[in-house]
């Protein structure tokens, strides 16, 4: 922008000199670094806080699918980028293996509970025939002893019941919540584990996109939430899009201390300040895309309530940027 307007006041300077308005003198042959240094004192260094700019990008919230059971995948009817809803199907897991093993806790279910009642009625019997027989009364606490082990016995495999019940319900992983999944690499006949070492699947949430610019240090004096902004896109060009600041993120990873038995290094002039992250809403929704994709960068233009003289130039130039995303890739 500032090479721009250099090359316009030369140009100017010599149709001027060309129709004799001016004498091209001394003076008129450094005016344009006059004026260069004009522009930088009064306009453009003012706009670095007044109108700050910076890189920017859509950020999607991602869930590593993984399994809550181990097994072979029989079926993955989910196709890559395909709308899904929450708890609908990403895969099957194969079941047989969980049912024989809920069927074998059934049959020891029934088994317990035979015990219990056989329990119950010799407990019955032996009890009417203790009045009459110190033998008898032995056989009473025998018989007492194994029902409540019975007792105990179906209380335990009720509970292996449950978790049997739930580890086969599992078998069937679902959506966590309304989403997709991106890139579908899982297919029948893998073994999936319930390891967190690896994911399976990469399942987008849908509307929890986040969109953050990266404002240097020393611009971001001014920025506040509520501030107009302006954003392009490299994926949309030619078009500018509205925004409003949402909050600030104070914070990055030059400020994180992680626990750890390294003493921890004492900043240096050699560290190059990061950027902090400045979250943003569009103000309007695009009509040929419902969704702006993750991964979607460009710049970001944020109007603070100072140095408003600068708020032009600075328009000016989101704009060009938007119309040289036609031709520049980077």
């Amino acid at each position: 922008m500032i090479a721009f307007l250099t090359l316009l006041y030369v140009a100017i300077l010599a149709i001027l000199v060309k129709t004799k308005v001016i004498t091209l003198n001394l003076w008129w042959k450094i005016s344009p670094l006059v004026w260069l240094l004009i522009l930088l004192i009064v306009l453009f260094i003012p706009m670095q806080w007044g109108a700050p700019a910076g890189a920017v990008t859509m950020f999607e919230f991602v869930v590593e699918i993984v399994p809550n059971v181990t097994g072979e995948v029989v079926e993955v009817p989910v196709k890559p980028f395909q709308k899904l809803k929450k708890d609908e199907t990403l895969f099957q897991i194969d079941p047989v293996p969980f049912e024989f093993t809920l069927k074998q806790l059934q049959a020891s279910l029934k088994k317990a509970e035979a015990s219990k009642t056989l329990a119950t009625v010799e407990l019955k019997r032996n009890r009417a025939m203790a009045r009459q027989s110190a033998a008898a009364q032995r056989e009473v606490d025998t018989w007492q002893a194994r029902y409540d082990e019975a007792v105990a016995t179906i209380e335990s495999i009720q509970q292996q019941i449950n978790q049997a019940e739930w580890n086969l319900e599992q078998t069937t992983v679902r959506a966590p919540s309304d989403g997709y999944v991106v890139g579908v690499t899982l297919r029948p006949g893998q073994r999936v584990s319930n390891l967190p070492l690896r994911s399976w699947m990469a399942f987008v949430k849908e509307e929890e996109s986040k969109l953050v610019a990266g404002i240097n240090q020393n611009m971001m004096r001014y920025v506040q939430p509520g501030q107009k902004a302006e954003v392009v896109f490299k994926l949309f060009p030619g078009k500018v899009f509205n925004a409003t600041v949402e909050s600030l993120y104070m914070m990055n990873p030059q400020g994180q201390l992680q626990a750890s038995g390294i003493v921890p290094m004492a900043p240096t002039t050699q560290q190059l300040p990061l950027p902090f992250g400045v979250i943003l809403n569009l103000d309007e929704d695009l009509p040929e895309f419902p969704v702006i994709p993750g991964g979607a960068m460009g710049t970001a233009a944020i109007y603070t309530s100072n140095v408003r003289a600068t708020h032009m130039i600075r328009k000016v130039m989101i704009r060009m940027e938007a119309w040289i995303n036609y031709i520049n890739p980077y």
